[in-house]
């Protein structure tokens, strides 16, 4: 009997190759990637939510111009928002920079007073050292960084002008953009694939609208709020409250929890002041503003929110918590349209 000893093939030695250049070529090119792929999705979410308003103008107007006149007229709006705005921003933000020392002082003292009454009542009891004054090395820490990001605002400028000429652009090739990635669907699933992209469009679409109503509407009631009760910086920290709102349960939390430490720094009085006007603002947006705005738009559990919440601060941090309910919906509506194509084979 004679064995015939096969060469070894060439194939995997080839292909192992081919993997390792795509892994090092993967390795250089993944941070400009990201890079394009930010700008990309930045101008393309534009889009989505300038895409009413463009529809409305093109009743009038081609399509170019109905975009142009689309995005002047967004930034229209915001950039006199801005101008009116911007110098008591800056005003508040040299405030809060100033009232920061005087609130971890204050907080200071009272650990301290704490651990002195502490240390009378229990003798033979070994206390932690309170760790406030690591807090004050960090300030100069803060200043540093915060000239480090006002250093980078020219850069955010351009990524964002780069990202206003994509959504021109986008908006004036929706249709032929949206055509060629309805053919990259198998033919299959091409008719699922369409209901379901619009359905996603609509249900987000509500959800971002009403998400920044509500959050503008919160926003103002803070401002106005932490303003009468004498708070500093009280437009700042109420856009910061509004902000943060917009993530469910804690967001409420997270935002008030520096309007109270800046607070602090006039006394306990001011703080529970600023605390009250917490509470009620909360209690606006739970009986009023949401039920109203949204409805029962989301209509999750709150376990499967707070599920969300998690898993998105895991995976992407502050941004994770913002977009934690909008990919629950996302899967949700492409479950839902699986089922009905399922139920309609």
């Amino acid at each position: 009997m004679q064995i015939t000893l096969s060469r070894p093939s060439g194939r995997w030695p080839r292909v192992l190759a081919v993997c390792a250049a795509a892994g090092a070529a993967l390795y250089v090119l993944w941070r400009p990637f990201m890079q394009v792929a930010g700008l990309a999705l930045g101008g393309a979410g534009l889009a989505f939510l300038i895409a009413p308003l463009a529809e409305i103008y093109e009743r009038k107007l081609s399509r170019p111009i109905a975009a142009l006149a689309a995005l002047a007229s967004v930034v229209i709006v915001i950039g006199g928002l801005l101008w009116l705005a911007l110098p008591a921003l800056i005003r508040e933000l040299g405030q809060l920079a100033e009232s920061l020392p005087r609130s971890v002082e204050r907080l200071s003292a009272w650990a301290a007073g704490i651990e002195a009454w502490l240390r009378e009542r229990l003798p033979g009891v070994a206390l932690p050292e309170p760790k406030l004054d690591g807090f004050m090395k960090l300030l100069p820490g803060l200043a540093t960084g915060t000239v480090a990001f006002a250093g980078s605002a020219a850069d955010f400028l351009s990524r964002l002008s780069l990202a206003l000429m994509l959504c021109f652009f986008f908006l004036c090739d929706r249709d032929a953009l949206l055509l060629r990635l309805e053919l990259l669907a198998p033919l299959k699933w091409r008719a699922a694939a369409v209901r379901t992209g619009r359905a996603l469009a609509r249900e987000l679409r509500l959800y971002l609208h009403g998400q920044l109503t509500i959050a503008a509407a919160v926003a103002g009631v803070a401002a106005a709020g932490l303003w009468l009760a004498g708070v500093r910086s009280a437009l700042v920290l109420g856009g910061l409250v509004g902000l943060l709102n917009m993530i469910p349960y804690f967001g409420p939390f997270i935002g008030g929890v520096p309007a109270v430490l800046i607070a602090l720094g006039d006394g306990w009085q001011r703080a529970a002041l600023c605390l009250g006007v917490l509470i009620l603002t909360q209690q606006v947006d739970a009986s009023i503003l949401s039920p109203r705005i949204m409805g029962a738009l989301t209509g999750f559990s709150p376990a499967a929110v707070l599920l969300a919440i998690y898993a998105g601060a895991s995976l992407g941090g502050v941004a994770g918590l913002l977009l934690a309910l909008p990919v629950l919906m996302s899967a949700r509506t492409i479950f839902r349209v699986f089922v009905q194509n399922r139920e309609n084979i």
